[in-house]
């Protein structure tokens, strides 16, 4: 591969997007900061603030439940007023979250915080998505969310490092030495606030609150645009099932079972960027040129075969690292996946629509994430830890990989 061909080519992708692309960007890079300093301690911290592994489940489940509920909304209201007000809410909210989790002296109050990082969560992921839908053309899409993956991934290898050193400073792995990285995080929230507030532009949706159009009649509308809406939106939302079941309990597995201490989990976390980091663009292009689903079938296996390391790799020592470190990098195959499955997205329904629909999706989503906890936290203390994420590989090889064999491909589809 010629490398400098290829970072020209990149560079000349990136000037011709627009304004509002490349802020989304900048945006990313800050939010994938803000993200990763707490993402493999959360569950860690929820445990030693008291809750158990079922109890684990179900607060992560609450919090699913509640940032479902906020897609449907989320979407019609860029799709109606403004996708900048719907971003400065959702990262206030994230902010908002991040201070309570840094002063909460018991499990229980992370209810609160849970809930509204959720609700946070999902509608800046809906406000990112429909502003990328609609400044992307379909022969330049998963090649932009490609871009999107590799830019920021410089920063989610950095940004564990940086959250081992501040717990090892802190004290290590404990209350004390997490509470901290939350802290810094709700200043991170507020820089993305200070940013969007003054770069991103409050144009109104052409669709505006004006036309009379009702909320359920709106959303109908999405499910007449193609056939493919329905089978779509249900392999995209099974896409994440089997993972919503084991990644609360991965840090708490490797931690306990294997002895990873906070620079194994920081390790963990960045071999998992490696992979979108380098192959995110050319599997983008590939895409793009070839199909999508083809790659979806082809990336699959790898997924499995992290989880597989994880479970059966050794329980001490050098091995036992190692194993972890390939399960992150293996596992980073199915961060390309979601993306490409976002691009499928994207070609079935016009911009128009694409709130509406995303936050159909995300709705959707969201209702099967909220038993998924649960029923992890269930599969660990009633049949083994390890079993949670076999679970995964069973799902996802028997529900999603036979259902996306029956969608068409979207890459040059013609709408209904």
């Amino acid at each position: 591969m010629n490398l400098k061909g290829l970072a020209w080519r990149t560079v000349h992708f990136a000037r011709r997007q627009t304004h509002a692309f490349k802020l989304m960007l900048a945006r990313r890079s800050l939010h994938e900061l803000a993200i990763g300093l707490t993402m493999q301690y959360r569950s860690i911290y929820t445990m030693q603030l008291g809750a158990s592994p079922v109890q684990l489940g179900a607060l992560q489940s609450v919090g699913n439940a509640v940032g479902a509920l906020a897609s449907l909304p989320a979407g019609w209201f860029i799709d109606y007023y403004s996708v900048k007000n719907v971003f400065l809410v959702g990262t206030v909210m994230l902010a908002v979250s991040s201070l309570i989790y840094f002063g909460a002296p018991y499990w229980t109050w992370l209810y609160v915080a849970i809930i509204i990082f959720h609700v946070g969560f999902r509608i800046t992921c809906t406000a990112c998505t429909v502003t990328c839908a609609g400044e992307l053309a379909n022969e330049d899409r998963a090649t932009g969310r490609g871009l999107c993956r590799t830019l920021v991934s410089p920063v989610a290898i950095a940004t564990p490092l940086l959250a081992a050193w501040l717990i090892s400073k802190f004290g290590g792995i404990s209350i004390e030495g997490i509470r901290p990285l939350f802290g810094v995080q709700a200043l991170i929230f507020v820089a993305i606030l200070l940013l969007l507030l003054t770069r991103l532009s409050a144009a109104r949706a052409p669709n505006g609150p004006g036309d009379g159009e009702s909320i359920l009649s709106g959303f109908v509308q999405v499910f007449k645009q193609s056939r493919d809406v329905v089978p779509l939106m249900v392999v995209i939302g099974l896409m994440e099932l089997p993972w919503t079941i084991a990644m609360p309990f991965m840090p708490v597995y490797a931690h306990d079972f294997k002895g990873a201490n906070e620079f194994v989990l920081a390790g963990i976390a960045i071999t998992s960027t490696l992979v979108p980091m380098v192959a995110s663009i050319p599997l983008g292009r590939l895409a793009d040129r070839h199909g999508r689903k083809k790659l979806l079938f082809a990336i699959a296996p790898l997924a499995y075969a992290g989880n597989l390391f994880l479970v059966f790799g050794p329980a001490s020592g050098v091995g036992a690292s190692m194993s972890l470190l390939t399960y992150g990098l293996l596992f980073g195959f199915n961060s390309i996946g979601i993306a490409l499955a976002s691009s499928m997205a994207a070609e079935i329904m016009p911009q128009e629509q694409m709130g509406r629909w995303i936050g159909v999706i995300g709705l959707f989503r969201g209702v099967l994430s909220i038993p998924a906890p649960i029923v992890g936290g269930l599969i660990w203390e009633h049949i083994g830890p390890q079993y949670v994420f076999l679970a995964a590989i069973a799902i996802d090889i028997c529900l999603r990989l036979p259902l996306l064999a029956l969608v068409r491909e979207t890459l040059h589809l013609t709408r209904d």
